[in-house]
């Protein structure tokens, strides 16, 4: 089965994580790409 492991980091900032659960690993990108554009867009409104 296939593992997926994720890595990235920003600064001070760093996050992993790692699953053989592809759903899983597709619902954490998708949060974390959401999250991304949503404070893109509010940082461009200021």
């Amino acid at each position: 089965m296939p593992q997926y492991v994720f890595k990235m980091k920003k600064g001070d900032l760093e996050i992993e994580f790692s699953s053989d659960d592809a759903d899983f690993v597709e619902q954490q990108l998708e949060k974390w790409r959401e999250e991304i554009l949503k404070k893109k867009v509010e940082n461009q409104a200021d």
